[in-house]
């Protein structure tokens, strides 16, 4: 997970997952060298940001609206602040516990003990919760500098979000 690049493939009948896993991972290692400061990290700061941006990758609807979010975990982050992220959720309820997407997470929910929960858990989970494309990485790796905290989604249909300094 995460390092997966999304992309459209053309695979033989014959192959293997092993061997389409290879072409999959071979694709993100040549995407990300456009990826301004994200060719010199080290495996362990380029995982960092795979996690990082794995969630952006969930959490984000609009292309512009990407480094915004990216930025509000990023300051989240600096401060040992939980991410609170519903993707995190999603993900446990729906790659761990093997359940249907739910319609809405639930504060039930948002109190499953897992390393994912990024409601009771601060920092990034232990690996990526998708497989991000080059929007949420460009964002992951180069976050804006804001005074963001908080952003929530204000428009379902446009996928618009609200982003704020504090809870209020």
């Amino acid at each position: 997970e995460g390092y997966l690049f999304p992309d459209t493939y053309y695979l033989q009948p014959d192959m293997d997952a092993v061997q389409a896993a290879e072409i999959m991972i071979s694709n993100f290692f040549k995407k990300i060298t456009s990826i301004q400061n994200l060719s010199d990290k080290t495996n362990t700061e380029l995982d960092y940001i795979v996690r990082l941006a794995s969630i952006v990758e969930r959490e984000y609807r609009r292309a512009d609206e990407a480094p915004l979010i990216a930025s509000v975990f990023a300051n989240r982050l600096r401060y040992n602040i939980g991410l609170y992220s519903c993707a995190t959720i999603v993900y446990i309820l729906t790659e761990i516990e093997g359940r249907d997407h739910p319609d809405r997470i639930t504060e039930k929910d948002t109190r499953i003990e897992s390393p994912y929960n990024t409601y009771i858990h601060a920092g990034l989970p232990p690996s990526p919760i998708s497989n991000p494309g080059l929007t949420a990485l460009k964002a992951a790796a180069n976050p804006p500098k804001t005074e963001y905290y908080y952003f929530r989604l204000v428009d379902e249909k446009t996928g618009t979000h609200t982003f704020t300094k504090n809870f209020d």
